[in-house]
């Protein structure tokens, strides 16, 4: 929570002076005998036990210390969903996408994730598919039809070399094709995001670092899926560790995020988790009016217990 008006939040502190003020000033209060009294009429006024009979003081500091807070104006950040934001899948189908260490295999369990997060992602944000080995092929473009990208997913075939830096920089390309006026705005891209999914080190194509400069410059976070086990091994006996350390600084440079999967169903949950949260914006909202009308609250349900546990003669 923040403040509008910060320095107003200073006047909290007269609130228990007050407070200790007002007891004071109750307890210096002479109380005066009454002759030959009632003792029938002094029962009906007896205001309860004594600390009931410091309720509605505490309610009325309560109010107090609420409407102070609403002068200082508090607000709040929550995640808003964009109503609209363009959203580039990469996904490695290089040959060491086929090793089994991930249950089926490497590439069926970045795929099935795949569909859950365009599952998962608003249906008005545009989702496309580029698929990267030795080189990347733009395979749909940002859409909506996610007929279309399903089928695109589940086309996918582990075949070649890894080029991380082409990925990132195809699916620049198509971004800026989905929104023309970019170039207007010094290059920068409205509502962008490129997920990047892979096992290993890039091996050809352009350094990841230079792509991922160019992301940061047009303002496109990369959040990167390390994908597969350390021991994980193709059919042959050749190690395909994943590259979690190279998509991390990835991901760091951009302003991403980076995730590390070892299995079929972390993989699920990174992409929902992604689905979940990447077309989202942080927006601050003002709860003065919150604040103000619980303090009211308090206030009238001070006056209330001044009433009803305060002594009444009848």
């Amino acid at each position: 929570m923040t403040f509008q008006h910060p320095l107003l939040l200073l006047a909290l502190l007269a609130v228990p002076l007050l407070a200790a003020l007002a007891v004071w000033w109750r307890r210096r209060r002479p109380v005066e005998g009454v002759p030959f009294p009632d003792l029938d009429l002094v029962a009906s006024a007896d205001p309860g036990p004594r600390r009931r009979r410091h309720l509605p003081l505490a309610l009325a500091v309560l109010a107090l210390a609420g409407f102070t807070l609403a002068l200082a104006r508090p607000q709040v950040y929550r995640d808003q969903p964009r109503e609209r934001a363009t959203i580039m899948l990469a996904i490695d189908v290089s040959g060491s996408m086929s090793a089994d260490d991930v249950d089926p295999f490497r590439l069926r369990a970045a795929q099935d994730a795949a569909l859950t997060f365009a599952a998962e992602v608003p249906r008005q944000y545009q989702v496309g598919l580029v698929s990267f080995s030795g080189q990347a092929n733009l395979l749909v473009p940002p859409t909506t039809d996610r007929d279309a990208l399903k089928r695109a997913i589940d086309g996918l075939r582990p075949d070649g070399a890894t080029a991380v830096g082409e990925a990132i920089e195809t699916s620049l390309s198509a971004i800026r094709a989905a929104q023309p006026g970019a170039a207007q705005d010094g290059g920068r891209l409205e509502a962008a995001r490129i997920v990047v999914l892979s096992d290993g080190a890039t091996t050809v194509g352009i350094p990841p670092s230079l792509a991922a400069d160019d992301a940061k410059q047009a303002g496109v976070p990369v959040f990167t899926v390390a994908l597969g086990t350390a021991d994980g091994t193709l059919s042959d006996g050749t190690p395909v560790p994943p590259d979690a350390a190279g998509l991390t600084q990835i991901a760091d440079a951009t302003g991403g995020d980076s995730y590390e999967s070892t299995d079929a169903a972390s993989v699920r949950a990174v992409y929902q988790h992604l689905g979940s949260f990447i077309g989202t914006q942080r927006v601050r909202s003002e709860v003065t009016a919150w604040s103000a009308g619980l303090a009211a609250l308090a206030l009238v349900m001070a006056g209330v217990a001044a009433w009803r546990l305060g002594p009444r003669l009848s």
